[in-house]
């Protein structure tokens, strides 16, 4: 499989989830070997590992005292489009969070289209297993030499949600069908504390999907029954993003969280007998 890019500059614009502010990011083609890089303020900021400056409740990278937040979402349609170079350009600290999901991110993109380069694109591949741990909550990965296959566990005590289960190979096809469309969740007893955290500032019922008590209190209500779990599996793919290439290897969690998703990416490419880059 060659690298990347899209065929013309896509703009998309919409309030953020956390910040609550006016967002337009301008996707832009990148050459071949350049790799996804966010541009802010004229301060480039590749999307790599070292650039990851904070997990909570999101991924945010930064550089120079310029951070962006929330780059997830857009990240793990970006990624599962198989685009490998890619110039963002942003005026805000985050990108638009839409409807909560990425199917929209994808839409656009899929939209203008994308273009095949010459050189062959690299694959990060896993070579043994490894696991990173927070009590009974964990992350882990193994090998597999023919993609990538997610098996993504959660158990939260509130009704609406509990322990919901879901497992799939990341392709294309199955992206678009069983995880683009699931959207990021919150609970209303949360959001007042959030607010005062200075997050969630954004958040509302068409971009969260809100659980009250004993129900969903979205009008429309779920896209999906285990609309929860999908929507961490879209997460994990948009953290492993940072990556800069497809990976290749079983990942399995329970109670999953960015934080979590950030230390195994740390722990992999602690040991370079972890895994193997190959084109």
């Amino acid at each position: 499989m060659n690298e990347k890019t899209i065929k013309n500059t896509v703009s998309i614009s919409g309030k953020t989830l956390h910040k609550g502010s006016n967002s337009t990011i301008l996707l832009k083609p990148a050459p071949e070997n350049s790799g996804i890089c966010f541009i802010k303020n004229g301060i480039h900021i590749p999307l790599l590992p070292d650039f990851v400056i904070d997990t909570q409740m999101a991924t945010t990278i930064g550089k120079d005292g310029v951070k962006i937040h929330t780059v997830e979402h857009l990240m793990s349609a970006v990624i599962s489009l198989g685009i490998t170079n890619l110039i963002i350009e942003i005026d805000s600290n985050e990108p638009p969070i839409l409807d909560g999901s990425s199917i929209k991110f994808l839409e656009a993109i899929e939209k203008v289209g994308i273009l095949e380069q010459k050189l062959l694109q690299k694959k990060f591949i896993i070579q043994k297993e490894i696991s990173v741990s927070d009590g009974n909550k964990f992350v882990s990965i193994s090998p597999n030499k023919n993609g990538f296959f997610i098996d993504s566990k959660i158990d939260f005590s509130h009704k609406v949600i509990g322990i919901q289960e879901f497992k799939l190979e990341v392709t294309l096809e199955n992206y678009k069908k069983e995880i683009a469309p699931a959207r990021t969740f919150g609970f209303m007893k949360d959001f007042e504390y959030l607010k005062s955290q200075q997050l969630a500032l954004g958040a509302d019922f068409s971009n969260v999907i809100v659980i009250g008590d004993d129900k969903v209190l979205n009008e429309n209500g779920l896209r999906f029954e285990n609309e929860f779990v999908r929507h961490k599996i879209l997460d994990v793919i948009g953290d492993f993003s940072v990556l800069g290439m497809p990976i290749f290897g079983n990942y399995k969690s329970f109670a999953s969280s960015h934080t979590l998703n950030y230390k195994l990416i740390q722990k992999i490419l602690s040991d370079k007998e972890n895994y193997s880059v190959k084109s």
